[in-house]
């Protein structure tokens, strides 16, 4: 009787081979779940990025900082986006004399930024090109030459299909979904 209960203990070999392919599904699922978490976080990284690098005009244009060592810039700062090159952006000044013009000019880039591979602009808002320039001293927000507009810059990463979107509103607030 004795031999019978010592027969019964322990796990039989297909009890073994069912907690072993369990345990590899559920590692298979978390591990695939990890990638596109860790994908869409990076596209929230490349999105704080991108506003930093609009706020980073809207202080020049706070501090009339220059951009040659010597002028400070008759029309501001901005960020010029076009979706005709959607994986760049740039950072200028805006020098058209007197007042400037509250649009990036040819010659006023001061440094163009690259999106990291596999992420693009996918659309702007309220045209395909968008100037976001900051006038000091106040500094007057200016989307396309107008003072009264809203942009939106919608980053697309193209391997999950994730989206991110920044928002800029006419009086200068910066908001990342």
């Amino acid at each position: 009787m004795n031999n019978k209960i010592k027969n019964l203990a322990g796990f039989t070999l297909i009890e073994l081979l069912v907690s072993i392919v369990i345990i590899a599904a559920m590692s298979g699922i978390f591990m695939v779940n990890y990638h596109n978490t860790n994908k869409r976080s990076e596209l929230g990284i490349i999105k704080q990025k991108l506003a930093s690098d609009i706020r980073l005009a809207q202080n020049n244009s706070l501090g009339s900082k220059t951009y040659d060592g010597i002028n400070t810039p008759a029309g501001g700062w901005g960020v010029h986006f076009s979706l005709a090159d959607p994986t760049h952006y740039i950072i200028f000044a805006d020098k058209n004399a007197p007042n400037g013009n509250q649009s990036y000019d040819v010659g006023e880039a001061i440094e163009t930024k690259t999106l990291p591979v596999g992420v693009t602009i996918s659309a702007l808002s309220p045209a395909n090109i968008v100037d976001i320039v900051f006038f000091p001293p106040d500094p007057v927000t200016y989307v396309n030459g107008l003072n009264n507009t809203n942009a939106q810059i919608t980053l697309l990463e193209n391997i999950n299909n994730s989206t991110a979107m920044i928002s800029v509103n006419f009086f200068g607030l910066i908001d990342t979904d």
